[in-house]
């Protein structure tokens, strides 16, 4: 009975060590367990197991200990680019921002077409005060092309967090082929149709043949689509359709232009479009 409480209080202290230093369990990983046997353990599982301590370190306000459980990956795959961006998200919880973009900077020059590294990046330039370079670098998540959906999607929400529209509107139309049942990209596309067929500069840079096009019906239509893939947003997007009655809103770039020409719903000192 003793050695079984003496047995069940070790394994206690020892989780309570790998809880409480989680870098120094998965190192003893690396110096303690012989050579020979390390590859009977999946570097899969040991990196799981790391990172979920390392979470757990954060959600508990212990952010360093998670930094130096990145470290140790780090140190052993000093080529991926996923566990700086897992350090700098530590750094930020420990308050440390400008450390944490260092630490970002080292994951993007990793994988600099990686548009989701890139928004972290200019948001935080953006928290710390560093406007002018965070749009810098909006500017180059806007010139990235990539078929991959995650990739494109980032890219296509910051064309349309940017208002560039027409980018937004390419990016969304190749989603929606890509992730046909994904609801939310046929609604952000429905939602950047609308916007170029009521601002009236929205599409001034759009091609002839596009200012010509009947945006209205693909954008009812992406609606619908939308409330079939997602039922239980269909209330909210019910009220998108019903607020864009084809009585008021135009149904082409050129139609919407005409109209702002003809009677001229421009704000005070604005020049009319066009001639």
């Amino acid at each position: 009975m003793r050695l079984g409480r003496l047995t069940i209080g070790i394994l206690l202290v020892v989780l309570v060590l790998i809880v409480l230093m989680p870098a120094t369990f998965l190192q003893a990983t690396v110096t303690v367990i012989p050579a020979q046997y390390q590859n009977m353990i999946p570097e899969d599982l040991i990196q799981n197991m790391g990172t979920a301590l390392a979470e757990f370190s954060v959600m508990t306000a212990r952010p360093m200990t998670a930094v130096s459980v990145y470290d140790f990956f780090i140190n052993k795959h000093p080529d991926k680019a996923d566990f700086y961006r897992l350090k700098s998200e530590a750094l930020i919880s420990a308050g440390d921002d400008v450390g944490a973009l260092q630490v970002l900077d080292q994951a993007i020059s990793l994988d600099p077409s990686n548009p989701l590294l890139l928004t972290k990046k200019a948001r935080l330039l953006i928290k710390i005060g560093k406007s002018s370079e965070a749009e810098a670098v909006f500017s180059q998540i806007l010139q990235i092309q990539t078929d991959k959906p995650q990739y494109l999607s980032v890219v296509a929400d910051i064309a349309l967090e940017k208002a560039r529209y027409l980018d937004a509107y390419d990016r969304y139309s190749i989603l929606v082929n890509l992730t046909p049942t994904d609801a939310r990209n046929w609604e952000k596309r429905s939602d950047v149709i609308f916007a170029l067929l009521t601002i009236p500069t929205a599409g001034a840079n759009a091609s002839v043949s596009l200012k010509h096009t009947d945006l209205y019906t693909p954008g009812i239509k992406g609606y619908e689509q939308a409330v079939r893939l997602d039922p239980g947003r269909g209330d909210g997007i019910k009220t998108k359709i019903e607020k864009r009655s084809d009585e008021y809103v135009a149904r082409t770039i050129q139609e919407l232009e005409d109209r702002y020409r003809e009677f001229r719903y421009l704000q005070p000192g604005e020049k009319p479009l066009g001639p």
